[in-house]
């Protein structure tokens, strides 16, 4: 796997510093070199990673990053320390128990989202922030309910 950590202190900063929502499908196209959208997708990541850009994520972002990457055959200790250093402060992991699960069961059943593509939609919409991904049907549907960015 090669590692989306730059080693450029200043990798990525011609843009102001952002407080995203920033999807799994950002995450593994930046470690995936033949996805379409793997130069944008590793500039953003690097931006987190750098701490020039802060996550707000829901605890189902590292599931589905090691979920993939690991279907895809990554090392397994690469795989884990993408995700804590996505999953760690600056970034913020945003827990999900009954009250908050069933706000997201509202806008699953206003918006028709997918199972996973919910818990993201709903985080952005909660903390009115920006969604970054690269899901063009989440991208979609979520724009009734928060901004969407491409990476």
């Amino acid at each position: 796997m090669r590692s989306p950590i730059s080693s450029k202190a200043g990798a990525g900063t011609s843009a102001e510093p952002l407080r995203l929502v920033l999807d799994a499908s950002v995450v593994v196209a930046a470690i995936r070199a033949g996805e379409p959208s793997f130069a944008v997708a590793r500039r953003r990541v690097d931006r987190a990673l750098c701490g020039l850009d802060e996550l707000v994520s829901p605890p189902l972002l590292g599931i589905e990053v090691a979920a993939v990457l690991a279907r895809a055959k990554e090392p397994e200790a690469k795989i884990r320390e993408l995700i804590e250093r996505l999953t760690s402060p600056p970034h913020l992991v945003v827990p999900l128990g009954p009250a908050r699960a069933a706000r997201v069961v509202d806008i699953a059943l206003s918006g028709q989202f997918r199972g996973a593509d919910v818990t993201y939609v709903w985080l952005a919409y909660a903390r009115r922030l920006p969604l970054c991904t690269l899901d063009h049907e989440m991208s979609e549907r979520a724009r009734a309910f928060c901004k969407v960015m491409a990476p």
